[in-house]
């Protein structure tokens, strides 16, 4: 997998090569760690990655799956997030509980992010359980969170989960001596 823009990390980067190079990819991933870890960087390159046509190293970049994910434009992938208000609440897990079963647009999957799925409330998390356990081949949900231990414990059990580490200072610097001298 290209990680173009991921700093550290090596050992979940590896596992996720490993799982994308044998087509072993899960259906439910939990993205923890704290901000300013790069769960949201991890997610677009993850769902860039699923959605990839090309036969190489994934994601190309070059596609135009590729290139609507990273440009935040593909249709097949949906964020799951009200910013006007504190708690995710349930309504928005019921609506992609909904959306999950009409077929992508032109993907080959389905995407749910949820950014803030730590501030998802216990109703929103049980209303996601069941299609977390059993979705269609296509459907991927991607819970992004602060802290994993704030959603349930059935929630974590149905996902893979990959903690994020800050990046060290001696890895970060010549990254941003050379984007921003």
């Amino acid at each position: 997998m290209d990680f173009g823009g991921f700093l550290g990390n090596d050992g979940l980067k590896s596992r996720l090569t490993a799982a994308l190079a044998a087509g072993k990819t899960s259906h439910s991933y939990l993205l923890s760690g704290p901000r300013g870890s790069g769960k949201h960087t991890l997610a677009r390159l993850l769902a860039a990655a699923l959605q990839c046509t090309s036969a190489g190293v994934k994601p190309c970049r070059q596609c135009p799956q590729c290139r609507k994910v990273l440009a935040d434009a593909h249709p097949d992938i949906v964020v799951m997030d009200d910013t006007e208000r504190k708690t995710v609440g349930v309504d928005l897990s019921r609506r992609a509980k909904t959306d999950l079963y009409i077929r992508p647009n032109e993907g080959k999957k389905k995407i749910y992010l949820f950014p803030r799925a730590q501030d998802m409330n216990g109703p929103a998390q049980n209303a996601l359980l069941k299609v977390m356990e059993e979705p269609p081949d296509y459907g991927v949900f991607l819970l992004l969170a602060d802290r994993a231990e704030s959603l349930l414990p059935t929630v974590r059990s149905r996902c893979v989960e990959l903690a994020l580490s800050p990046v060290g200072e001696a890895e970060a610097l010549p990254l941003l001596r050379r984007e921003h001298p």
